[in-house]
């Protein structure tokens, strides 16, 4: 396992999808320049020896996939993701827009984010404020990803249902149509 481990990035690929005895070194390498495959989804992060503890020594890495490890340290806490909620990678800051540390104050920021990404993940955070919701729900460049915020109360979302349905068509495909009004 030890020479196998050191072999070239194929064979350490197979080790980290395929072996349940790939050591937690290994896993971490890979973890750096894999995102994963359709065969083997989430490896190596979800591989049984990847590592769980001692994870927020990467907080500082300077790799943006490395610094994300910290996030997953049982230790993690506010703090680290309101940092984070800063962090120049749109990667880091788009999982901390979703993450349920991110505070109600700190989930208004990423809303407005310059990355996509981000935003749609902030849209959907529980924490965000009433008010902000609110408004994307009426915007709608945002309305169909804010919709899948949970904390929608149950009477905003019965009604939200009913306008739907009472509403043969939405605005989006009246558009695509080429009506400007689809009522």
């Amino acid at each position: 396992m030890d020479l196998l481990a050191h072999d070239d990035r194929v064979v350490r690929l197979f080790l980290t999808e395929s072996c349940e005895a790939a050591p937690a070194s290994l896993l971490l390498d890979v973890w750096s320049w894999w995102s994963g495959s359709f065969s083997f989804p989430g490896r190596p992060h979800n591989h049984p020896n990847f590592p769980r503890h001692d994870l927020l020594r990467f907080a500082e890495a300077p790799d943006p996939r490395t610094r994300l490890l910290a996030l997953d340290d049982p230790g993690s806490c506010a703090a680290l993701v309101e940092r984070f909620s800063r962090d120049p990678d749109a990667q880091v800051r788009g999982r901390v827009a979703s993450d349920p540390w991110l505070s109600s104050d700190s989930a208004v920021r990423p809303a407005d984010d310059a990355d996509h990404g981000v935003r749609h993940s902030a849209w959907r955070h529980p924490a965000l404020p009433p008010e902000v919701l609110t408004t994307l729900l009426l915007d709608e460049h945002s309305a169909e990803v804010a919709a899948q915020n949970p904390s929608i109360p149950m009477t905003a979302m019965h009604r939200m249902i009913g306008l739907s349905v009472a509403c043969p068509w939405s605005v989006r495909d009246a558009r695509q149509r080429g009506e400007t009004d689809p009522h």
